[in-house]
């Protein structure tokens, strides 16, 4: 299977260097866009399997852009840049990111990081196509959204794992690093601030009041648990 890759990155020699290594790769298609207007564009036309989106863009930074694509895309963006600050990090996964690697980074990495997000929406695509009910909103596995009060809410790849995963292991609690390691496939090595963000994103979509959480409650220094009135919701076309 061949993926489609948008690379949304305004330095010209780094667009060649990418395209040639995930070209040598072969199973990669690079379509490149150097600013948001073009990437807004390229994702009317084209089916995306996977974004890279760099931050410094000309006009709309990629944290604004990222924000634009989630309003209505469902395929993992893994940001790339050359900043490295924790607000800026924090706030590019708080705003639908589903990963982040520091410029420069090796060639391998950002294979296993692609390969890593690319396995989770596969995983996600293979979830029963019934629709779940929780408390009084509805998940969509099909659409990978949440419908909370008559609004649609798009979930990004992660979220959505993230919330099966916890619907799938309902009132057990699951340490921090258990997350980590099943939605990232591999070792937190102690740095836990991205399951921290995710579950921070998740409750904002799903809970009504999200500093007083119905459904995903912490225990403190273990994990989280996720408790709900789950019921399963027949497909009426099958």
């Amino acid at each position: 299977m061949e993926y489609q890759i948008l690379l949304v990155e305004d330095d010209l020699e780094n667009c060649d260097i990418l395209i040639h290594y995930l070209g040598k790769i072969g199973n990669y298609h690079t379509t490149v866009a150097h600013n948001a207007l073009e990437a807004l564009a390229m994702v009317k036309k084209m089916n995306f399997h996977l974004i890279l989106l760099d931050i410094i863009l000309p006009g709309t930074d990629g944290i604004d852009l990222c924000v634009q694509l989630r309003k209505n895309l469902y395929c993992p963006i893994i940001f790339i840049s050359c900043l490295d600050d924790e607000e800026t990090i924090v706030r590019a996964m708080r705003m639908g990111g589903d990963d982040y690697l520091t410029k420069p980074f090796r060639y391998p990495i950002l294979q296993a990081h692609m390969e890593a997000a690319l396995r989770r929406m596969q995983l996600g695509s293979s979830r029963i196509a019934d629709d779940i009910k929780i408390g009084n909103h509805t998940l969509s596995t099909r659409e990978h959204m949440l419908i909370k009060n008559d609004e649609e809410i798009y979930l990004s790849p992660t979220e959505f794992e993230l919330l099966i995963y916890f619907i799938n292991n309902e009132n057990t609690v699951l340490k921090f690093e258990e997350i980590y390691q099943y939605i990232w496939k591999k070792p937190s090595y102690g740095d836990l601030r991205t399951v921290f963000t995710h579950v921070r994103n998740l409750r904002k979509k799903l809970e009504e009041d999200p500093s007083v959480p119905q459904f995903i409650s912490t225990v403190p220094r273990i994990g989280y648990r996720f408790s709900s009135l789950k019921t399963i919701v027949p497909d009426e076309a099958s």
